[in-house]
């Protein structure tokens, strides 16, 4: 079937509004689709109610939050919470952190020349939370750069010029937070949490990705992303063993931001089998 329960809106750092996306998701025959912009609920506040949703198209409330770890790559998807007020009131206080750290950003960028100001941002966000990829747009906007790559390979990744470190929960407490409210907490993109193969060593027993997710469990994980828009066949086939073995739900996304990720296409189509477990638990 297909489905994508890992999609980014104007609510964070993706390009298309919360309707936009869901008239897209129906253009293309998505089944499932799940809104999971970065540490906001606040796109389900833009979806107006007296539009009629496709019966055909199932709608997932989510979110992904960024959790503590040595890089900007651990990530917790949340799903079908029922206390979205909890929930909202947590992220509310860490994206008003981000908001100081984006001051923090401004002023490091106007003391090294470069003339950007918040209002410029909040256009180009659009949304509430301003974040990197804003940023960077805005720097090829104004010529200092060629292309967002650049702008985060010079200056604003982590360790980058402009770079200000975020404020995160722990990952066990990003899974708490997502149980205590009722929801389901999948570990996003596992992949991408490796640094030359391996996972940074959060526990002494974790060597390995099979490990951390191990952990993870432990602390009440529900479930990992097998397939993602990066995955190969054989890390997608390592990923569904794994979820095997622990008993874990599989989901699938593509981590769609619309034009600021261009390369990756909203959708992906995978076997009801794997993820049947998953939208079974969402009714």
């Amino acid at each position: 079937m297909v489905v994508d329960l890992h999609t980014h809106t104007t609510a964070s750092d993706g390009t298309f509004r919360p309707m936009e996306l869901i008239e897209k998701a129906k253009l293309i025959g998505l089944e499932a689709l799940a809104i999971t912009d970065h540490d906001t609920i606040s796109g389900f506040q833009q979806i107006d109610e007296t539009v009629e949703i496709d019966p055909k198209l199932l709608l997932i409330k989510g979110v992904e939050i960024s959790a503590e770890y040595p890089t900007d790559s651990l990530h917790i998807l949340g799903f079908n919470f029922k206390d979205s007020e909890k929930v909202g009131r947590v992220l509310n206080e860490l994206i008003d952190y981000r908001n100081k750290r984006n001051e923090l950003i401004l002023e490091k960028m106007n003391n090294h020349g470069f003339k950007v100001t918040m209002e410029e941002l909040k256009k180009i966000a659009k949304g509430k939370a301003v974040g990197r990829p804003h940023f960077a747009r805005l720097l090829v906007e104004k010529g200092y750069v060629q292309s967002m790559d650049e702008a985060f390979q010079k200056y604003l990744k982590d360790g980058g010029l402009f770079f200000v470190e975020k404020r995160r929960l722990k990952s066990e407490e990003a899974i708490e937070l997502i149980k205590e409210a009722g929801g389901i907490a999948i570990l996003a993109h596992p992949y991408q949490i490796l640094k030359d193969g391996k996972p940074f060593p959060i526990a002494p027993s974790v060597e390995s990705l099979e490990d951390f997710i191990k952990y993870l469990k432990f602390k009440g994980l529900d479930g990992i992303e097998a397939y993602y828009s990066t995955h190969t066949n054989s890390q997608i086939d390592e990923l569904l063993r794994i979820a095997e073995k622990y008993d874990l739900l599989i989901t699938a996304g593509s981590d769609f931001h619309g034009d600021n990720r261009p390369n990756v296409k909203l959708g992906l189509n995978v076997p009801y089998k794997h993820i049947g477990k998953f939208l079974a638990r969402i009714f």
